[in-house]
């Protein structure tokens, strides 16, 4: 799948998870930009960083759009929400302990990429940090997720 159909995808499963929120996403003509329509009125652009970074971002910054993040992460990940028990651990999340962080508003985080070694994840981080300037982000080695799945042997 080349990076247009994956982007392609991974709005429908966006726009589905919005939709159970009472939100709608309009795509704007000639851009990889989506405007999402709040259903309290708030409008946020949604647009897709390319390769290196190849990720998703949302303007304004707020608690707000942190959250929304949030809802995005889950669509695309296909998480269930945090509360419930089938808050399953990926293979490939147990492969790649070393995680890259987005620091957000108000102590949220949201996971960037995940890589197997430290010195991987250094590297898209100086790459991360050369595109996007106004963003904060920091490495963290995530063990918890494998302690998780011993646990439940």
């Amino acid at each position: 799948m080349n990076q247009g159909q994956r982007v392609m995808a991974d709005i429908k499963l966006i726009r589905l998870a919005l939709a159970e929120q009472g939100d709608r996403l309009q795509k704007l003509p000639r851009q990889a930009v989506w405007m999402i329509h709040r259903c309290n009125g708030k409008t946020y652009r949604l647009a897709f960083q390319p390769a290196p970074l190849s990720a998703w971002s949302l303007h304004p910054t707020d608690s707000e759009a942190s959250q929304l993040l949030s809802v995005i992460d889950r669509a695309l990940n296909r998480q269930p929400l945090a509360g419930t028990d089938e808050a399953a651990t990926t293979y490939h999340q147990l492969l790649h302990p070393w995680c890259i962080m987005q620091l957000l508003p108000q102590m949220q985080r949201r996971v960037v990429a995940r890589f197997r070694r430290r010195n991987d994840a250094e590297a898209h981080m100086r790459v991360l940090r050369q595109k996007a300037l106004a963003m904060q982000y920091t490495i963290v080695f995530d063990p918890a997720q494998e302690q998780s799945i011993s646990s439940k042997r």
